[in-house]
């Protein structure tokens, strides 16, 4: 585990709260390889282009406005998934290391890189079991991504994103996400009790950041996400979901599944989920972290 040096109580105390609200659900769903091995072949398909532009056109406007120069630079993409930044940032002349726990999404990853014409190097491990002094990873990267993945949960992972950077650092995660309406009807009809919103991301690592000196760069956008799921797709979503509160089992499935099949026409159901993200980008010479 990756020891934190603190500057202040304030710091201390608030990585204390980040790793107890952060506690529920730690090693369940969406925080496990296998959840997102099935969630691989879903990236980039319910995606229209000009959005995916529009989407990458910001993040990578944002990152460019620190000054720092792509390329040539070092680049960690953290959680990195199917590529959607790795790729982009390769064929800027960035030299990407991309590392996730997924093998499928890595697998994507590969595939797109090479149909790009684009070498990327790729890890398949969890970020918080690697071990920066061994991989001649301490402040070896120019710029660090974080984006919108669940392999940076709690402050040792944060930290352990903090020192890899020797320059700057790209943080993205949700600040409220309204989940698609049948996913509350659905868990109300299953449980007898309402859905109960996890606690969203970005405040901690912002305030954590606040507390050891930095003032990062804030952009917040306001968005829709349209994902187009046939039904097996939307059960194994559901309970992935569902599945960091309560355990699921064969009858639970089987219960998705009756409830959701009226309403997915030909097969497939459009779950539309309202969503508040984050961005931030701060750089590491600029606070006052000990590494």
């Amino acid at each position: 585990m990756t020891e934190i040096t603190f500057e202040n109580n304030n710091s201390q105390y608030w990585a204390t709260f980040w790793e107890e609200i952060n506690q529920a659900g730690n090693k369940k769903g969406p925080m496990t390889p296998g959840f997102w091995n099935q969630m691989a072949h879903r990236y980039a398909r319910d995606t229209p282009q000009e959005k995916e532009e529009t989407r990458l056109k910001r993040i990578l406007d944002f990152i460019t406005s620190s000054g720092l120069q792509l390329q040539g630079a070092e680049v960690l993409d953290i959680g990195a998934g199917t590529g959607s930044l790795s790729i982009p940032l390769a064929k800027m002349g960035a030299h990407v290391t991309a590392i996730d726990f997924s093998e499928e999404m890595l697998k994507k990853l590969q595939a797109r890189a090479q149909e790009e014409q684009v070498t990327i190097k790729t890890i398949e491990k969890s970020w918080n079991s690697v071990n920066l002094d061994e991989e001649g990873y301490q402040k070896k990267f120019d710029l660090v991504i974080v984006s919108m993945t669940p392999a940076v949960r709690n402050p040792q992972d944060f930290a352990l994103m903090l020192k890899a950077s020797k320059g700057i650092c790209y943080y993205s995660g949700w600040v409220h996400r309204k989940w698609d309406p049948s996913y509350y009807t659905l868990y109300k009809h299953l449980f007898n009790e309402e859905f109960k919103e996890t606690p969203h991301g970005f405040y901690l690592p912002f305030m954590y950041l606040y507390m050891l000196g930095y003032r990062p760069e804030v952009t917040l956008i306001q968005d829709e996400w349209n994902s187009y799921e046939t039904i097996d797709e939307y059960v194994e979503t559901a309970s992935g979901f569902f599945s960091t509160t309560k355990p699921i089992d064969d009858q639970i499935k089987k219960q998705i599944r009756e409830y959701i099949t009226p309403y997915a026409p030909d097969g497939v159901y459009n779950a539309q989920t309202q969503v508040i993200t984050g961005m931030m980008i701060w750089d590491m010479k600029d606070g006052n972290i000990q590494t």
